[in-house]
């Protein structure tokens, strides 16, 4: 028997039920925080407890929905910021 518990290492410590109550607050077009990969993104899609996000460059990953926040304003305009690089940049490239 294992001492330690093995789920997700945030529900192990918020409680096995905790992600039912987060997954209610959050909604597809969401700016979020993923703790668990230190970056901004915005919520494309849910599968169970998981969250599929994306950023403006096309980077898509999963994550459980307990390692997400709401954004802060100050995360929202880095991801703002972040798209009109990447529009800046493909325009730059298309051209050259």
């Amino acid at each position: 028997m294992p001492l330690r518990d093995e789920r997700h290492p945030l529900l192990s410590l918020l409680g096995g039920d905790h992600w039912t109550k987060v997954l209610p607050t959050l909604a597809v077009g969401m700016v979020v925080y993923d703790r668990r990969y230190d970056m901004p993104a915005t919520i494309a899609d849910f599968d169970g407890p998981m969250v599929c996000l994306t950023r403006p460059t096309g980077l898509a990953w999963r994550s459980h929905c307990a390692s997400v926040r709401p954004a802060t304003a100050y995360e929202r305009r880095q991801l703002r910021a972040l798209a009109r690089l990447h529009v800046q940049r493909q325009r730059g490239t298309a051209s050259a």
